[in-house]
């Protein structure tokens, strides 16, 4: 399972470009030149973002992308979720009325454990935080 698949990848790293400078505007056409991406898969992304109201989109010969909230309060979590549906690292193989260990598996306790941490961990990752820690 990928929690970062490409189109979550392209997202961060428009949404990391455009935080850049949040009161640009930024069009689809700069993220491509400076970020080498393919145009008619980004701008599904974009589309997505500005849906999801992460992003604002202006149309017109000066159009293109503004950042709608700040990038402290865009969560990496969000972002995945957006694109992948919730975090769920495991689902048990057995159905609940067939499963020989029902409310005491212990591999399904360090699952959901598991999963309880990776959550915590993307929900504390921010476009703000992951911009600051770029090296300039």
């Amino acid at each position: 399972m990928k929690l970062v698949t490409k189109d979550v990848h392209y997202a961060i790293k428009s949404l990391l470009y455009i935080a850049k400078d949040p009161d640009r505007v930024v069009s689809v056409n700069e993220l491509v030149d400076k970020l080498n991406m393919r145009k008619a898969f980004l701008r599904r992304i974009m589309q997505v973002l500005s849906k999801r109201g992460i992003l604002k989109s202006l149309r017109g010969s000066c159009g293109g992308f503004l950042l709608k909230i700040k990038p402290d309060k865009i969560r990496i979590i969000d972002i995945v979720s957006i694109f992948r549906g919730d975090v769920e690292t495991f689902s048990c193989i057995f159905e609940k009325d067939i499963c020989p260990y029902p409310g005491s598996c212990l591999l399904m306790r360090k699952m959901e454990n598991i999963e309880f941490q990776l959550n915590s961990l993307l929900k504390n990752i921010t476009i703000a935080k992951l911009f600051k820690s770029i090296d300039r």
